[in-house]
């Protein structure tokens, strides 16, 4: 009775194991179709890169931005009394911070007014 009783265990776990390595092979295999696929996705978006930056080298070229500035925006030459003198304190942060950006308004106000004219 007991050599039944330890057979049929036996039976089964042989076959647990079994069952079990039987799903881990196929889970390992599915796991390497997909990295297979994924290393070509890779591939081809390594080859489409190359595609892309020379894409973008040509139409970020100087020459084609000042034609197409030229072509489409309105911008007139800066004349020598719109320059003002660079003030560097201006855009720093201290205690006298409000001070600074009412100097900073009436900066930018004055220059507008002179675009205006």
């Amino acid at each position: 009775m007991v050599a039944k009783k330890t057979t049929i265990f036996f039976i089964v776990l042989v076959f647990l194991a079994g069952s079990w390595m039987f799903y881990l092979k196929y889970s390992v295999i599915s796991i390497e179709d997909k990295i297979k696929i994924a290393k070509r996705e890779i591939m081809r978006e390594k080859k489409n890169q190359h595609i892309l930056k020379a894409e973008w080298k040509s139409l970020t070229s100087p020459e084609r931005i000042q034609n197409l500035a030229l072509r489409h925006l309105d911008l007139k030459q800066i004349e020598p009394n719109q320059l003002k003198e660079f003030d560097p304190s201006l855009f720093h942060a201290d205690k006298n911070s409000h001070k600074k950006s009412e100097k900073l308004s009436k900066l930018v106000n004055e220059i507008i007014s002179q675009m205006e004219q």
